[in-house]
This record gives structure tokens, sequence and C-alpha cells, in this order.
């Protein structure tokens, strides 16, 4: 079976190797998508370019405003890594605090860099060094802008796992639409700091789908 993950656009795309080798391990092909971008147009672009072939899409985090088209792009099915879903309503005190973090050059400061370090090294784990080389800036509006997705998105079967409680009402729209759901005991980043058992329950969600 051939995957493609698609990291976040705050995130480098090495957050997302050690899941590709885990299900490499399990005999599986798996892509990590490299495309960045400054609007929406180009990141999903690049995705799609990435997904060609790819029978399950993997997003993690902000990539999953993306997934849906991707996955309706290339024809494959989707696996939610703890992320955003698309047509998430506006939140001004959300909104408010990403425009703290614009720096004068018009782009955010690097994502490691929006909360205490304690607090990062407790979602990270032992991969500060990788979470934070290569790390990615970007626009606000890549963050504000809405990408498109399918009208029937929602209602196609797929599957959603939760780390944790960080994206819980993404979690419970999925789960309240019919999609395969899991729920693993882990932090923001569980795909890098446990990215066996996350393969695994991935691979468990994509043959309930089959």
């Amino acid at each position: 079976m051939r995957f493609c993950l698609l990291p976040s656009p705050l995130a480098t795309p090495k957050v997302a190797r050690r899941l590709a080798s885990a299900l490499g391990d399990r005999g599986h092909q798996a892509v990590v998508a490299e495309g960045g971008g400054i609007s929406t147009t180009q990141v999903l672009a690049g995705f799609v370019t990435a997904a060609q072939g790819a029978d399950v899409i993997v997003p993690h985090s902000n990539a999953g405003r993306f997934a849906p088209a991707v996955a309706n792009a290339v024809g494959a099915k989707l696996v939610c890594l703890d992320s955003l879903l698309p047509g998430r309503d506006p939140d001004p005190g959300w909104t408010g605090f990403l425009r703290s973090q614009e720096l004068p050059d018009g782009l955010l400061a690097p994502w490691s860099t929006w909360w205490p370090r304690e607090d990062v090294q407790a979602v990270v784990g032992d991969h500060w060094d990788l979470l934070v080389t290569d790390e990615p800036r970007v626009p606000l509006r890549l963050l504000l802008e809405e990408p498109p997705a399918p009208e029937d998105w929602l209602a196609r079967r797929s599957g959603y796992v939760a780390f944790g409680h960080g994206y819980a009402e993404q979690a419970s729209l999925a789960e309240a639409n019919g999609w395969e759901m899991r729920r693993l005991d882990g932090e923001h980043l569980h795909l890098l700091t446990a990215p066996d058992e996350v393969a695994e329950t991935v691979l468990d969600v994509v043959e309930r789908l089959t």
C-alpha cells in the first residue's frame, strides 16, 4: 500500500519521516510531502503533486485543512492524525494570537517559539533539534485562508486518529459523521515520538476502511 504523509506547513517534513519509516518497516511505501508555499493554492498544489499514486493520504495538524481536497484529487483514502479539518469557524482569540506571532518581515515566528520551550519540549520529547532545524516560516494569511474542499468531504467515510485532547472538536466532528476513530494517549507530535504505535494504528484504521 502506498501512503503519502502531509506534514503541517508550520513544521519541517522531518517530523513525519519516522512514521514513514515505520510504515516502510511494515511492508508499505510511504513518502513525505516536501512542498511548502506562502498561499493555500501553492501548498495544495504541492501536496497534490506529492500524493500522486498514493492509496492513503495521512495529514497531520494544519495539513488536515488541505487533506480532503488532496485525497479527492488523487482518489485516495484519508486518515487524519490529530489534525484540523476544513470549514472551521474563525476564532478571534486564536487569530489574535497568530497576529501576535507576526514579525516585521511579514512572516510568523517559527512554530516552536510560540510557547515556552518547556511546553514544546514536552510535545517533541528528545527530538528538539530535529524540530527546529529548517523549521519553516509562513505568512499569516496562509493560516487564515480557507483551502477548498469537496462539498461532501465530511460524508466520505475516512479515519481520524487523535493524540490526547488538543483537537477534541475536530475528533468529535469526525466521529459524529461516522469516521473510523482512534484515540491514543500522546502529545501532538506523537507521530514523531511514537512512530511504531501510530503506524500500527493507521494500518488498523485503513483496514477498517477497505
